[in-house]
């Protein structure tokens, strides 16, 4: 029987050890500092420490959260002192985002496991066996890969997969989101998303929560998550409380042991019969959170607009009950559900808007009329739905049988005492086995110390998380000892013991201060990226001759590639292939490409503008003699990150002067949210509630979106190495902008 584990979500020290207890194999947690959620209470490093030797001693693991962006003061001056005495008491493994934090931690930290995050935004084995050097053992694919990629890619890679098969769901793909930071100066990169994505939005064909994804729950799909061979099932959630990631850890590791232990035929029957055990689960899944339901996530989702919930935001809680009767301050309805004392149940206009909500005083039996007063003014009315957004009973359940998990560590202890001898404790467990001496052992000139006084004073372990499964006592008759000195050396021996049971001592290098970069400073270069034949016509015809032209291929056509290349003989050449390179869209673009693309081989194209790591993998096998040059959202924010790519031969990125900036990057789509497939709506205005203005443009050949600020972006500073972007502009637009910036 294979293993599987569930990885569950942290945000508490309590909700830590809850997990723990309720069947997480493994916890996910952030600490002080660089974590990618900043607002999660989350612990410190010194009860990281002590959650260390619990987690390890039940042969459990605990991860800690690196996956934000850092500067080169944070990597020398503050991760590695908060992380040293982490690693040195046997951290299991850091999630990373940034290829600097990576190459530091293996640098640094050589003994321990190295997690690439989903905000990697890795598609395919091949992509992650580009970061196996820098120590990965483990990575977090893209959460909008379909179960048949994930397949695909545990052939391509022994590397362990970890998937997300619960909760909430980025719109955007994680790590490639600016709208925050944009919006309100808040980074996601900075673990500090202000979730701009669950707004209600305005455009030209209605307002809704356009964004807003359906939270995922995939528990009726274990045997299918099992069998592509993932390694870890994740489950989202640090900024839940603390009963959501006890509950789940339990339910995902109850149904996957079901599914190893007794087979598919068992699993689909619980999945056939809609009273089973697993639906009733399931049912408590969506009480516990949920938004707008639940989807299928993208791994098995079929259809885009199935996984967003327009009119409502926030926990949609569950339908249980229907108002049969208001007016004159009093509402009744039926009980749909059985309903708990201290529910909180929320009466709900058709448009998803709260109309009254209130705290159920008692019981109420489903089918049975419940009668409540009402807020003067409150719309309720026949017909009106009524939601429980809180199911009391249920986390007091949760809370009951988490309190009820006997978890304390069994050892087992032997005390002798012999006349004229140091008194010794043998304190054995977890394969240890340690003898503590404490004082000489004297002849008793008064009474005689018995073995059950010896053992009622070594008895007590309080303060700890361990117990006595069996202690005994031999005691030379007549023989004395401090009563008060058997409880210190009860002490240090448990401490001995514990310290040589979860011993997992490694040392780490020091950064060396003041380390010189390796970076070889570039030459000036000046660069037009173009998304339209008719900018680059235009930049051609105003650009200085030096000037490099950068083909944007996701917006040109692959019919225009020959004119675009023509268009450029003589000058210099680069070519970005689409962001999102994965699935249904990486065929189309192959194809296109071994029908057009031999116009910009053989030499011609000078720089690739590196996008992804798949356009890296693209770069090697196409164009073996180009320029790589990073594009902005191959993130640079610390010399170690440029020193890594440096090793792929991936030059910094050119400090974009003039341009749009894409906040998102994503495989939902408005336009088939909204219903405008085949209208011809290349790009969708949308509106935030504070009037930020966004533009989503459809990249549909290949199945995904970005979405650009409405205006463009400028950089004053006078840098050397520049670049211009241009996205939907006119060729005014594009001559003004190639004067204005002396292009």
């Amino acid at each position: 029987m294979r293993e599987i584990e569930i990885l569950a979500p942290a945000g508490s020290i309590e909700g830590l050890y809850g997990a723990l207890r309720m069947g997480a194999d493994a916890v996910y947690v952030g600490t002080e500092r660089f974590g990618a959620r900043a607002f999660a209470d989350n612990p410190s490093v010194e009860e990281l420490t002590e959650a260390l030797t619990y987690a390890h001693l039940r042969k459990k693991k605990i991860y800690l959260t690196v996956n934000t962006l850092l500067t080169d003061r944070e990597l020398e001056e503050e991760l590695y002192p908060m992380l040293l005495p982490l690693y040195e008491a046997g951290l299991d493994a850091c999630i990373v985002q940034d290829m600097g934090v990576l190459k530091f931690l293996h640098e640094y930290f050589p003994g321990m496991d190295l997690h690439a995050s989903t905000q990697m935004t890795l598609f395919s084995g091949e992509e992650a066996e580009l970061l196996r050097p820098y120590g990965v053992t483990r990575y977090v694919p893209a959460r909008e890969l379909t179960i048949e990629e994930i397949r695909e890619a545990r052939r391509q890679t022994d590397l362990e997969i970890e998937v997300f098969v619960h909760g909430a769901l980025c719109y955007c793909y994680s790590g490639q989101c600016l709208m925050s930071q944009v919006i309100g100066g808040r980074s996601g990169n900075r673990g500090m998303c202000a979730q701009p994505c669950r707004l209600k939005l305005q455009t030209p064909y209605g307002e809704g929560y356009f964004l807003s994804t359906k939270d995922t729950c995939t528990l009726m799909y274990i045997p299918e998550l099992a069998d592509a061979g993932i390694d870890s099932f994740k489950i989202e959630g640090r900024m839940k409380r603390k009963e959501y990631g006890m509950f789940l850890a339990y339910l995902y590791r109850k149904y996957t042991d079901i599914y190893l232990r007794k087979g598919r035929e068992y699993f689909d029957g619980l999945r056939e019969d809609k009273e089973s055990r697993l639906w009733r689960d399931y049912r408590r899944c969506m009480d516990l959170y949920n938004r707008g339901g639940f989807s299928d996530s993208y791994l098995f989702e079929k259809k885009k607009d199935a996984m967003i919930y327009p009119d409502k935001n926030g926990h949609f809680g569950v339908r249980a009950g229907e108002v049969v009767r208001a007016g004159r301050g009093k509402a009744e309805f039926t009980a749909l559900e059985q309903l708990h004392y201290q529910d909180i149940l929320e009466f709900r206009n058709a448009d998803g808007t709260q109309a009254y909500e209130y705290t159920l005083g008692e019981d109420a039996a489903a089918g049975t009329l419940v009668s409540t007063n009402v807020r003067r003014g409150s719309h309720i009315y026949p017909g009106q739905a009524v939601y429980r957004t809180r199911n009391q009973a249920l986390l007091d359940k949760i809370r009951e049988e988490h309190d009820k998990i006997e978890d304390s560590y069994g050892i087992r202890g032997r005390f002798l005492a012999r006349k004229g001898e140091p008194a010794e404790l043998i304190v054995s467990g977890n394969g240890v086995v340690v003898t503590l001496r404490g004082d000489v052992v004297q002849a008793a000139s008064r009474r005689p110390v018995t073995e059950d006084e010896a053992v009622d004073r070594l008895d007590t372990l309080g303060g700890t998380s361990y117990r006595w499964e069996e202690l005994e006592a031999q005691v030379e008759p007549g023989s004395f000892l401090p009563m008060g000195r058997l409880k210190e050396l009860r002490r240090r021996a448990v401490a001995e013991w514990e310290m040589r049971a979860v011993s997992r001592r490694r040392a780490a290098d020091s950064p060396a201060a003041g380390k010189k970069s390796t970076l070889a400073a570039r030459d000036p270069v000046d660069m037009i990226s173009v998304a339209e034949l008719s900018q680059l016509r235009t930049a051609v015809r105003h650009a200085g001759q030096d000037t490099i032209f950068h083909l944007k291929l996701e917006d040109i056509p692959c019919i225009q590639w020959e004119e675009a290349a023509g268009l450029l003989t003589g000058r210099r050449m680069a070519l970005s292939f689409p962001r999102i390179l994965r699935g249904k869209g990486k065929r189309v673009f192959e194809q296109e490409w071994e029908e057009y693309g031999g116009v910009f081989m053989g030499g011609r194209t000078e720089m690739i503008v590196v996008n992804s790591h798949a356009m890296f993998l693209y770069a090697g096998k196409f164009f073996p003699d180009a320029v790589l040059t990073a594009d902005t959202n191959l993130y640079q924010e610390n010399r170690w990150a440029a020193e890594a790519y440096a090793d792929w031969g991936i030059r910094p990125p050119l400090v974009k002067v003039y341009g749009r900036v894409p906040v998102m990057v994503t495989e939902g789509c408005l336009a088939k949210t909204l219903s405008l497939c085949g209208r011809g709506e290349s790009r969708i205005p949308f509106t935030t509630p504070r009037g930020d203005k966004f533009v989503v443009v459809n990249h549909c050949k290949y199945c995904y979106n970005t979405i650009y600020t409405e205006k463009p972006a400028v950089c004053a500073e006078d840098v050397p190495c520049r670049r211009m972007d241009f996205t939907w502009e006119r060729e005014a637009e594009v001559r003004k902008g190639i004067s204005e910036w002396n292009f």
